[in-house]
């Protein structure tokens, strides 16, 4: 198992020092800017394509698990997009781990949101877990969490 596991470290840490392995880590950090982007523009479309079919998340303010967000959230995605505005959006400390067609990125964030038109500021962790698919890279789990006494 030890032997397994440092062959995966040494591999995931040989690719990522790579030219592809570079090019992948930009293209997920573009990707993850590109959705927060989508979101401030209201472009659905974006949403329909970033977002893998079984995809799922953790909120920062929702203490359950979102699924099947072509059923329940694409419906939805206007009203939420007017309910949840991006003021301002900071990506920190940008961290991608390239394992074949899947790829984990990690970042803390710093955020200015206006929520049904309260202003909120607050630090937080991401993780976002993107699949390649059809030769797109899709966000198959995000998962965001504010920082203690950060708002």
């Amino acid at each position: 198992m030890k032997a397994t596991l440092l062959s995966v470290v040494f591999v995931t840490a040989f690719f990522a020092a790579t030219p592809a392995g570079a090019q992948i880590e930009k293209q997920i950090i573009a990707r993850e800017r590109a959705s927060i982007e989508a979101w401030q523009k209201k472009d659905k479309a974006f949403y329909e394509d970033y977002l893998a079919d079984d995809a799922t998340y953790y909120g920062p303010r929702n203490p359950y698990l979102d699924i099947e967000p072509k059923v329940n959230f694409l419906p939805k995605f206007e009203m939420y997009a007017d309910q949840y505005k991006y003021l301002d959006f900071t990506m920190y400390n940008p961290r991608v781990q390239v394992y074949g067609d899947v790829a984990i990125l990690t970042y803390n964030e710093g955020v200015t949101l206006s929520i049904a038109g309260k202003v909120s500021n607050y630090t937080g962790k991401v993780t976002s877990v993107y699949v390649k698919q059809g030769g797109t890279w899709r966000e198959v789990h995000g998962h965001e969490t504010i920082n203690a006494g950060a708002e």
